[in-house]
């Protein structure tokens, strides 16, 4: 539990220097040598790397792997730019939880969906083969 807030703290402390320095070069005229933006970058890497180091942490901690069922209400969402969000709820409905995708990553996964119910609408005999046309078998 010491090693989490320590990483709690890491995380936080690299996330305000990122903004600090991003808050000071608003203020400056111009930043001839660059120096704020080396800042700004060096503390933005080091608060992603204390971010991953965190989620790791807080799984190691946890230790279980959340399976949920798709959101009937909301499955997906575009709500921020440059984000495609699936959604997902446990079984009884007590957690929520999300998966955020870049736009590439969401075509990526949305292909692969595609591609798999598709094999298994062939296998089932489901609905897919009325909208899509039959894959070929080789």
């Amino acid at each position: 539990m010491e090693h989490l807030i320590t990483l709690v703290h890491a995380y936080a402390t690299a996330r305000a220097g990122a903004e600090r320095h991003r808050a000071l070069l608003e203020c400056l005229v111009d930043d001839n040598d660059g120096f704020f933006m080396t800042k700004i970058a060096e503390y933005e890497l080091a608060s992603t790397t204390y971010h991953a180091q965190l989620m790791t942490a807080y799984d190691a901690l946890t230790r279980t792997t959340v399976r949920a069922i798709p959101d009937e209400r909301l499955p997906v969402c575009t709500w921020q730019k440059g984000v495609v969000e699936a959604r997902g709820v446990l079984p009884d409905a007590t957690r929520s939880v999300r998966v955020r995708y870049t736009p590439g990553q969401a075509i990526a996964a949305g292909a692969a969906l595609i591609a798999c119910a598709a094999l298994a609408d062939r296998d089932t005999g489901g609905t897919l083969t009325t909208l899509l046309p039959p894959f070929p078998d080789q």
